[in-house]
């Protein structure tokens, strides 16, 4: 059927997916490749809905909006939309040295990500994560923070080029950032619709 409200009946149709096909991507150890797969479609696509004020198929709802702005005041592990749980494991840096190696990933002060105390708030990672997943840049990284082939999965890196030199960098392990998501589509749903017409036919 056709959504009648898309920014949150989409992801919460994802959500009825992920919860059909998680057990299958778990049994396949696969968990970190169907967070992507989930975060590409629950994640990405409504995101540019709550928060472009000229998108093209109307303006965000006010409320959703502003919630979503007002996550520049909590940081990450304390955003609303955990709604009382924790990020099990997560870091945040901005890497001044190239982008391209892993193992040469570092901070200003010479740390590779994975040892960065380094904090955003929460906006600022969701924009990373959204940033990285549109323009492919993700990285798999084993348990010593590196993109070695053949290695187990731990890590999930989102890199966000950022203004001027570097990168920002999330780095989550596969079940943390499959958690964040499943919190985030429930938290999309505590937003009781604001107009009953769908943005479609608000743009027109």
């Amino acid at each position: 059927m056709v959504p009648e409200r898309f920014v949150t009946e989409y992801p919460a149709r994802c959500r009825q997916l992920l919860d059909i096909l998680e057990a299958p991507a778990r049994k396949a150890d696969l968990v970190g490749s169907f967070a992507l797969l989930v975060a590409s479609a629950a994640f990405t696509i409504p995101f540019a809905r709550m928060v472009e004020k000229a998108h093209p198929l109307g303006a965000p709802e006010d409320k959703l909006y502003d919630a979503v702005e007002g996550l520049k005041k909590q940081s990450f592990a304390d955003a609303k939309f955990w709604q009382g749980a924790k990020p099990g494991f997560f870091r945040y840096a901005k890497i001044v040295t190239e982008a391209e190696n892993s193992v040469r990933w570092r901070n200003a002060k010479g740390e590779h990500p994975l040892a960065s105390s380094e904090m955003k708030d929460a906006n600022i990672i969701l924009r990373t994560i959204r940033n990285a997943l549109a323009h492919g840049n993700v990285v798999y990284l084993d348990k010593d923070g590196y993109e070695t082939p053949g290695n187990r999965l731990v890590y999930l890196a989102f890199l966000s080029r950022h203004e001027g030199d570097g990168y920002r960098v999330a780095i989550f392990d596969e079940e943390t950032f499959l958690a964040f998501l499943k919190a985030w589509i429930g938290w999309l749903q505590t937003f009781p619709p604001e107009r009953e017409l769908k943005f479609a036919e608000a743009a027109e």
